[in-house]
């Protein structure tokens, strides 16, 4: 009797198979557009067909079982659902410079798939998968490092979710030994004052968006840790880093 239920779930299932012809028809064009529940499809949903539904199929398979799919299970099915559009955003921004509007996600992604800047498909859901996991390390909780999971633990505690492009740089010139684990400890912890004191000494938030996505930019990595400490204090007085004086004195008034 326990089978009864599953049964006639089973049986109200409809499968749909849409057979297209290769040099007519726009597979991804059509994925696009059809939508029987009503529910948008999400960015990632649209990024992961758009990679990989117009490559032969041995391809597809390979790159969806490579990279693909085992980022899927990085992120865990409830948080892919909910992080895979926020960290393509990051992921983007980091990569062009501009910050994609949260709606045009995939538009972004499109085009800077299309662009000089990237060599090929394979190379292109490789990088995805190696800056996914960075993410899923910051965002997630994932990372194994004592030190470095509380910076990161007490930095999400603020909900800023535009330090991310340049967390994203940062995690990746660590991994490739341009930035000690100490160091990237150290300049998560700035970071982390940098929007706390910002914060108590009540200034806006709206320029920190752009102040995150350009900072590495200017970085001199070969002194990493001074480069941005030095970037922090040359920052105009809008999105300035309050001084010890600033702090202290606007502390005791701030609820």
């Amino acid at each position: 009797h326990d089978a009864l239920p599953i049964c006639k779930g089973l049986a109200k299932i409809v499968i749909v198979d849409i057979s297209l012809n290769r040099d007519q028809d726009n597979p991804q064009l059509i994925f696009e557009s059809m939508n029987s529940t009503g529910r948008e499809l999400t960015q990632a949903d649209l990024i992961r067909n758009f990679i990989l539904m117009g490559l032969e199929p041995q391809l597809q398979t390979k790159l969806y079982e490579q990279y693909w799919r085992p980022m899927e299970v990085d992120f865990g099915q409830e948080a892919y659902a909910t992080h895979f559009d926020p960290f393509m955003r990051h992921y983007l921004t980091l990569k062009t410079g501009e910050i994609p509007n949260v709606r045009e996600v995939y538009d972004a992604f499109k085009q800077y798939a299309r662009s000089s800047k990237v060599s090929g498909v394979e190379g292109l859901v490789a990088d995805i998968r190696i800056f996914a996991g960075y993410y899923c390390a910051m965002a997630l909780g994932a990372e194994k490092d004592a030190d470095l999971k509380a910076a990161f633990h007490d930095l999400r505690e603020f909900r800023v979710d535009v330090v991310y492009p340049l967390l994203l740089e940062l995690y990746h010139d660590h991994v490739t030994g341009m930035l000690s684990r100490d160091e990237l400890t150290q300049v998560v912890r700035l970071i982390e004052s940098y929007v706390f004191r910002r914060a108590v000494c009540a200034i806006p938030t709206n320029s920190l968006n752009k102040t995150f996505a350009t900072f590495g930019r200017s970085l001199k990595k070969d002194h990493y840790v001074e480069s941005v400490l030095a970037n922090f204090l040359l920052l105009p007085s809008y999105r300035r880093f309050p001084g010890d004086e600033e702090f202290k004195r606007e502390l005791p008034l701030r609820d």
